[in-house]
């Protein structure tokens, strides 16, 4: 990946990346159509693009440092954005807040889950985050799918580690 630099590279990242969220389609829109938008919206729309940007570069940099970490040739797996699932493979939601978790990544070796990261900034409060996982744990969420669809557990050892940058 590519550092991200301009508006249209967050463009191309969020169609990419996030190709039926709402942001993403808001970010196409407002780079083919700036006319059809009020200063209002743009100016709404602007910090949460940059946050998405600052976000994503975040994510890219620990994703690197992930794979110099645990190489693919030493047997490892990096699998990003893994839902908690229980032991079917269905996604588990809390039963609070109603939303289910996703883990930014998972790093698996042999099956066994050795390692989950949360990516943030350094000020992102993840208290609320921390605490809809821990139910969702304690609800059978302690499994997640690799990248060729099979079902993992994690062990109650692992626990989700927070890597803030800037």
């Amino acid at each position: 990946m590519n550092q991200i630099n301009s508006f249209k590279d967050i463009t191309v990242r969020l169609n990419n990346k996030f190709e039926n969220s709402i942001l993403g389609k808001q970010a196409k829109n407002i780079e083919g159509n700036f006319r059809d938008y009020d200063f209002h919206t743009i100016n709404e729309v602007r910090p949460a693009i940059k946050n998405k940007m600052d976000g994503l570069q975040r994510e890219h940099d620990v994703y690197e440092e992930l794979e110099k970490q645990y190489s693919y040739e030493k047997g490892y797996s990096i699998i990003p954005e893994a839902y908690l699932r229980d032991k079917d493979g269905k996604i588990v939601k809390d039963f609070i807040s109603g939303e289910a978790r996703r883990i930014d990544f998972i790093v698996v070796k042999d099956d066994k889950v050795i390692d989950s990261i949360e990516v943030t900034s350094k000020t992102a409060d993840k208290t609320i985050q921390s605490a809809k996982e821990e139910r969702i744990r304690d609800m059978g969420g302690n499994y997640i799918r690799d990248n060729h669809g099979n079902i993992i557990k994690i062990a109650d050892t692992v626990h989700t580690r927070i890597e803030r940058r800037d």
